[in-house]
């Protein structure tokens, strides 16, 4: 056989091999893969605020994708909720986002923590890409010290929209590893922010510790605002009570029916108030037990 042929045929077989290897490399499956985002919307038109960037058309791609339709929305009011709840607590509808994800690495947390400093938060126009941009940050942050010191750079800084920091610290605290229930629940007492009190005690009263009780008692009696107030108690009331159901108010039930969160349960239950104030504790119902009728005429108010 001739010796250049057989040169030439173990030469093309190699760099078949180095392209088929090329092809298969995990930078080259990333490439297709965000690819394939930005063909999901070829006409997407990037909002102006997003830097620039081989992931800009992809991120674009997810903020509209991932967006409820505009008939969703049958008053300004609610478009205002919903962009408060998905920047503070992260959207619901994140499938293109996903995508985005798994077709990136930490490129993609560099690129999100861009978009939160760049885009400004609207509180009327939706989708919002800064609050995507938080849910990359909050969806890396177990895996990546970047997206941790990205979110903790926000909620310390205190300068975007409240709703942006805020979403920034929620997405923290829901972290187990970042701060302990005890370091949560003694921000407690100094936090000036009424909203951010309420996203502390949830996440305190989620992990139920114990040692939490001098926190809670020094925030209970510091807090002012009577509704903040009922829900420090119902934390106590939590740790007194294992497995039970308390109330949240403190037993008031100003419209007439007494309302018990049964956390263990994943329950609420309401009854009509009798004479003096609603029992602050009671016993979860067993299953299938019949419910004492609610006062309808109470409820109306």
């Amino acid at each position: 056989m001739n010796v250049r042929a057989i040169l030439i045929g173990a030469g093309v077989a190699a760099l078949g091999g180095f392209a088929l290897y090329d092809y298969n490399s995990p930078d080259s499956r990333r490439a297709r893969a965000l690819h394939e985002v930005e063909t999901l919307k070829p006409d997407v038109k990037p909002h102006s605020c997003l830097p620039p960037g081989p992931l800009s058309r992809a991120f674009a791609v997810a903020v509209t994708l991932d967006a409820l339709p505009p008939t969703t929305f049958d008053s300004d009011a609610r478009k205002r909720g919903l962009i408060k709840h998905d920047c503070i607590r992260g959207a619901a509808q994140h499938s293109t986002l996903d995508r985005l994800l798994d077709a990136t690495g930490e490129d993609v947390v560099t690129y999100a923590a861009k978009v939160v400093e760049s885009c400004p938060y609207n509180k009327n126009e939706y989708p919002v890409p800064e609050c995507v941009a938080l849910d990359v940050l909050g969806r890396r942050a177990d895996a990546s010290p970047a997206a941790v010191s990205a979110l903790e750079k926000v909620a310390t800084e205190r300068k975007h929209g409240k709703e942006v920091w805020e979403g920034a610290l929620y997405r923290l605290m829901s972290l187990p590893s970042w701060r302990t229930s005890a370091q949560l629940a003694a921000q407690l007492a100094s936090e000036p922010e009424w909203e951010v009190r309420e996203l502390l005690l949830e996440k305190v009263r989620e992990r139920r510790d114990a040692s939490n009780r001098a926190s809670l008692q020094t925030a209970y009696a510091k807090e002012d605002d009577q509704s903040t107030k009922g829900r420090i108690k119902a934390a106590l009331l939590e740790l007194d009570n294992p497995g039970k159901c308390v109330v949240e108010d403190e037993g008031r039930a100003d419209d007439g029916t007494c309302r018990y969160v049964c956390r263990d349960q994943n329950l609420r239950l309401r009854y009509p108030k009798e004479k003096g104030p609603c029992p602050l504790v009671r016993a979860p119902e067993p299953p299938n037990a019949a419910k004492q009728p609610v006062n309808s005429a109470a409820l109306a108010k």
